[in-house]
């Protein structure tokens, strides 16, 4: 059974939107689901939604740059702080990416100090990175590297079998033929992908499906979102494949795929 592994990425995330993509495309390239929270809407709910989704996935990776991050009330403590230490707490596998100085540094030259630098919660930050730093993790120096240690990363995981990890697998299997779609339309619906307009993943999905149903090859990642993609994947709507004329990723509709729209038509 080709099992797929979800990885849950976190990081802070407007000083690390490069780096988030290109850690999304080595997860995809490695064969397996990315999953992170730009998708979700903020709230008093946001933290049982975090945890809700480090639960349904098998690795979590951490981009620490230099930034400590937006704060939870509560706690006090940043969300990505809670999310790495939450999925510590759930024994997952962690793995952290650390960018070096002189990479943050030439960040911070390119898009300015406050952009890129901690100014507000110092201590808080310099504290997180210690403890990161004691686990497992990698230093470094360009956004090169950055899908080079995750793709061997996840490699080594996988084939660990000190980890017993779930995974999830195609969509036209046993395990996804089961889906209760009027459940899944209502999660869908609370999934804001364009928050902008308040456009949600269903919408998101009707507005896509005539590309899906024929494909969407890697060259037109730049027009779509890859997180709104690999939620549909995780539930087995769509899958990647290989385009037999070039070998290039293609993102296609399955089976289920095209009776969870046909739902959607239904019952619009």
């Amino acid at each position: 059974m080709n099992k797929k592994l979800q990885v849950f990425v976190s990081s802070t995330y407007t000083d690390l939107q490069e780096e988030r993509q290109a850690a999304v495309e080595a997860i995809l390239d490695a064969g397996h689901i990315p999953a992170g929270m730009e998708l979700f809407k903020a709230g008093k709910s946001q933290m049982e939604t975090i945890r809700k989704w480090i639960d349904d996935s098998d690795v979590l990776i951490l981009i620490l740059g230099g930034r400590y991050g937006s704060i939870e009330e509560e706690s006090g403590l940043s969300y990505t702080e809670l999310e790495y230490k939450y999925a510590i707490s759930k024994n997952m596998p962690v793995f952290a990416i650390v960018l070096e100085e002189s990479f943050l540094l030439t960040k911070a030259s390119e898009k300015g100090k406050n952009a890129i630098l901690e100014k507000d919660h110092i201590d808080k930050y310099e504290n997180f990175k210690s403890y990161v730093e004691s686990k497992i993790i990698k230093f470094v120096i360009n956004i090169d590297q950055i899908s080079k240690e995750i793709i061997s990363h996840l490699s080594s995981i996988i084939k660990d079998d000190d980890y017993h990890l779930i995974g999830w697998i195609r969509g036209n299997n046993s395990k996804h033929s089961s889906i209760n779609f009027k459940s899944l339309k209502t999660f869908y619906d609370n999934i804001i992908i364009i928050k902008s307009i308040g456009y949600n993943a269903n919408q998101y999905y009707m507005n896509w499906i005539s590309a899906y149903s024929i494909g969407v090859s890697i060259s037109q990642y730049g027009k779509i979102n890859f997180n709104a993609a690999n939620i549909f994947i995780i539930y087995g709507l769509l899958e990647y494949n290989k385009d037999t004329n070039d070998n290039e990723q293609m993102l296609t509709l399955t089976r289920l795929g095209a009776d969870y729209y046909q739902y959607l038509i239904n019952n619009s």
